[in-house]
């Protein structure tokens, strides 16, 4: 539902109430990947962006009304960060504080979301006035959120980002509304997805794309520790094959009320 349909229904009373030889030859590895590391870091770069545009209507995105939208990366990247926009039907917020359930799902093979998502996270993001309003002239606020473990996905494949403030299971009355964002933007032609649940499927809106931003280090492979570690001591093993022994230890509403 979008926010002018809400209040109108909200208004009306119709609100949806190692060995040391292994040590020293593995050293030099470690210190060579460490810096292998460091030069392949780099700032976070835009991937792909939907801007929110000022006095835009939204969508609302809580537990029971759910929203989301899709976006496509040009190379397999680590995403480090994600940004949305979004307001409140009260504004200063209700008591109730932002519980905010970030899910990227894979395409389920008919253009829509999958139920079951490919990663779902529930660290705080930061947020600021965004020095916009929305559409009934309440404050718009921008979501920062810095990863605190990238995610790895792969390029040229469709993606779909969900945001969902669940605060509204702590106070009945509170909604968040996801600002639609720019109409000429990546995803021009404007479709995004909504649904009642976690366990239901997602039903296409086509009237209005979602504003959000994802970025990352393009190209950027997540190395996974368990693999360096056998890595390391294979090849720390090697640099000591003379040495007599060795071991490497040891997730439909009416959207129109």
């Amino acid at each position: 539902m979008k926010k002018v349909e809400w209040k109108k229904a909200f208004v009306r009373g119709r609100f949806l109430g190692v060995q040391s030889s292994i040590v020293r030859a593995a050293v030099p590895l470690v210190l060579a990947f460490s810096l292998v590391s460091a030069a392949a870091a780099v700032d976070p770069v835009d991937l792909y962006t939907q801007w929110p545009r000022n006095g835009n209507d939204a969508f609302a995105s809580i537990s029971a009304e759910q929203s989301a939208d899709g976006f496509l990366l040009a190379a397999s990247t680590a995403v480090t960060g994600l940004t949305w926009w979004g307001s409140y039907l009260f504004d200063p917020a209700p008591s109730a504080a932002d519980a905010f359930s970030v899910s990227i799902s894979a395409d389920d093979g008919s253009g829509r979301p999958k139920v079951i998502p490919r990663v779902t996270i529930t660290q705080a993001p930061t947020r600021e006035f965004a020095k916009i309003f929305d559409v009934l002239g309440a404050k718009v606020y921008r979501y920062d959120l810095a990863l605190a473990t990238p995610v790895l996905l792969e390029g040229t494949t469709n993606w779909y980002l969900s945001v969902v403030n669940r605060f509204d299971l702590d106070d009945t009355k509170a909604v968040w509304y996801w600002l639609l964002g720019d109409a000429v933007g990546d995803n021009a032609e404007g479709d995004s997805f909504y649904r009642a649940a976690d366990v239901d499927s997602w039903t296409r809106e086509t009237t209005g794309n979602l504003s959000f931003s994802v970025s990352g280090d393009p190209g950027t492979q997540i190395p996974i520790p368990g693999t360096l570690l056998l890595l390391l001591c294979g090849l720390a093993g090697m640099g000591v094959m003379r040495s007599p022994a060795y071991a490497c230890g040891d997730r439909q509403p009416d959207r129109r009320g």
